[in-house]
């Protein structure tokens, strides 16, 4: 799999993914126009995206309600080095959940992608092009 992040103006890049343009911007704090969620923001919109497509697909695999799901997400920033140091994700459960379907969603959501990827960290390697001696991690 492979996008490519364009510079457009100001701080914005964008990508096409599958047909949808995707900016990223900064707020006007650091130089940005706000056009668009800043990286670390898209980083928490993902894991809780994510979290609730695992929950919605398990409900509707099983026939359950989905009217009223939702994820609120919470995300505190750590330092040493900069980075998002805990995020909670919130998953607020249809009416007429029993608690045994409110567990197996949870379960379900516990294994969304974002979230494995979170708990078995990736190879990651950043470099510049035509120079991949320079990969940093």
């Amino acid at each position: 799999m492979q996008l490519t992040l364009n510079y457009t103006e100001g701080m914005q890049l964008v990508t096409n993914v599958r047909g949808h343009e995707v900016k990223v911007d900064l707020p006007p704090k650091y130089h940005g126009n706000d056009t668009a969620p800043t990286p670390p923001e898209y980083f928490v919109i993902s894991f809780g995206s994510c979290v609730g497509m695992y929950a919605l697909m398990y409900l509707k695999s099983q026939g359950l309600p989905t009217e009223g799901l939702k994820v609120d997400l919470e995300w505190e920033e750590a330092e040493g080095p900069s980075r998002i140091g805990k995020i909670t994700a919130n998953i607020t459960l249809p009416d007429g959940i029993e608690p045994v379907q409110a567990r197996n969603t949870l379960k379900a959501a516990e294994q969304c992608k974002i979230h494995n990827t979170l708990e078995y960290k990736p190879e990651i390697c950043v470099s510049i092009a035509e120079r991949p001696e320079a990969c940093l991690s």
